[in-house]
């Protein structure tokens, strides 16, 4: 039984410091609140979470059953005992009518207020107990919508998840922070990590666990600098943990329908710390293009666009060329010999992949953009060879559709052991970066999202084919902690492991 707050509430001091002794004689915990009448009593109600109300009838500026009927009104979950040397028995009557759970008539036996204040504790624990199984049981739900929406960004499915849960808080939601580990640390983590994290940034914030090195938090604040938040976080993680720790922060955003984009961004922004090993929290680059015309580096985006080649991401290297091309259309601050410079260097740079500069030759294409006449003709030369980078790499996908086909077929066989990123790239001698960006293109999602989905499947299929325990089948499919294997089953089918097996998932989705 948790702590009980009571409140003792009585005009005469004597009397409240025998309520008191009788207490103290009972077993549990329990914090006590005074009061030396109803009026003083309402004001403790109202600032403290009071869950057992022990009180006089008589009593001067209001009495014990007005106190009664306004502390249900406040809170009908209230447990309210009596004390009263009136024998009448209509005071008992409007006293039961007020919803108060025992009357007491004065002087107490002892034994009678220990299996009354049992009685109470009892209802009180019982009522804990319910509340909290409902809470979990919301959360669950949340849960559970939250990461199918993520990854499906079906409109169906906010449809089926509005009949059941309130999108209310979805839509109160403004900015995302991943959080990413180099090992599997959410499988073993502890129980209480979502309150620990709370505890630290001082903040409210809704924690969704997306597979054993994945976690995603969604915050509330419009008016926040979410950087400084993922900053202090990430010290404090690493701080606790020693583990190695990477943070994305989402670009600020309104309403739930555009969730799955969010995610979607973190995870491309991840993909970051393959070529910046020595950074670990990274912000949306998007407050870099917002900037205007006259404040935007051409070297912060050269640098962009020279990653985007690297891990061979066309839509990016798209976006960051639009960024350049709206700078220098209509700008005639620049010289035009400064202008193929820049430009020359979008150039040089998809000429960095070796396969694609032995298809064509650098030197011609920088003396063709440096023979232009005008902007248009610039911007012409470049796209032309961004084109031909388009179609060089959809060439050379059918190479890695191999590699990819090879990576799967290592999960296919290794699902039970540690897998990750790393290792799996080193199998195939490619870098991590580019494995991740070829398999998310390929199969449509991430690595770790994949492992997780097929170690899924492959835990439902052997709860209905065989007669192993949850834990065998946690350890089979390479979860080396059985309560997270179990949380996550939950999560990704909408029922636990037990409960699937007897066919009754369906049931626990809707009850």
């Amino acid at each position: 039984m948790k702590m009980t707050n009571v409140l003792i509430v009585d005009d005469e001091k004597i009397e409240r410091e025998g309520l008191k002794y009788l207490l103290s004689r009972e077993e549990g915990e329990r914090k006590v609140f005074e009061a030396s009448n109803g009026k003083q009593a309402l004001q403790i109600i109202r600032t403290e979470d009071i869950q057992l109300i022990l009180t006089d009838i008589k009593m001067p500026h209001m009495d014990g059953l007005e106190l009664s009927r306004r502390a249900k009104e406040e809170n009908p979950a209230l447990q309210i005992v009596i004390f009263s040397g009136y024998s009448d028995f209509s005071f008992a009557q409007e006293a039961i009518r007020y919803g108060v759970t025992e009357y007491i008539l004065k002087p107490v036996n002892p034994e009678d207020f220990h299996k009354v204040i049992q009685k109470a504790e009892k209802e009180i624990d019982r009522r804990k107990k319910k509340e909290s199984q409902e809470i979990k049981g919301k959360n669950f739900l949340q849960q559970y919508f939250l990461q199918n929406y993520l990854y499906s960004g079906k409109t169906e499915t906010l449809e089926k998840a509005k009949d059941m849960i309130d999108l209310d808080k979805w839509n109160g939601w403004h900015c995302g922070i991943l959080i990413e580990s180099d090992v599997a640390f959410f499988d073993t983590a502890e129980e209480n990590l979502e309150n620990e994290i709370q505890k630290e940034l001082r903040r409210v914030y809704f924690y969704l666990n997306l597979n054993a090195r994945q976690s995603l938090l969604l915050f509330q604040d419009v008016y926040c600098d979410y950087q400084l938040v993922a900053n202090h976080l990430y010290n404090y993680m690493k701080r606790k943990y020693r583990d190695s720790f990477y943070l994305a922060v989402s670009r600020k955003f309104e309403g739930c329908e555009c969730l799955p984009e969010i995610l979607e961004q973190l995870e491309q922004q991840m993909e970051e710390k393959f070529y910046h090993p020595e950074k670990h929290v990274f912000s949306n680059e998007d407050d870099v293009l917002k900037l205007s015309v006259g404040e935007v580096q051409d070297s912060q985006i050269m640098q962009m666009i020279s990653e985007d080649i690297t891990r061979k991401d066309t839509e990016q290297l798209r976006r960051h060329f639009e960024c350049l091309k709206e700078k220098y259309h209509d700008n005639t601050q620049y010289s035009a010999m400064y202008i193929k410079f820049v430009f020359s260097n979008v150039i040089q740079e998809l000429f960095q992949e070796n396969q694609f500069s032995g298809e064509r030759r650098l030197e011609q294409e920088v003396e063709r953009l440096y023979k232009c006449k005008n902007i248009m003709e610039i911007l012409a030369v470049t796209e032309d060879n961004i084109k031909e980078y388009e179609a060089f790499l959809e060439r050379s996908m059918s190479t890695s559709r191999n590699e990819v086909a090879t990576v799967k077929n290592y999960i296919y066989q290794h699902y039970e052991e540690d897998l990750n990123l790393e290792m799996l790239a080193e199998k195939v001698y490619l870098s991590s970066g580019y494995l991740s960006f070829i398999f998310k293109k390929e199969t449509g999602m991430n690595l770790n999202r994949y492992i997780r989905v097929f170690r899924m499947e492959k835990a439902k299929e052997l709860l209905c084919s065989t007669n192993m325990k949850v834990a065998q089948i946690s350890e089979r499919v390479g979860f080396a902690n059985v309560s997270y294997f179990c949380r996550s089953f939950r999560e990704y089918y909408g029922s636990s492991p037990e409960s699937y097996r007897k066919g009754t998932g369906e049931d626990e989705q809707t009850s």
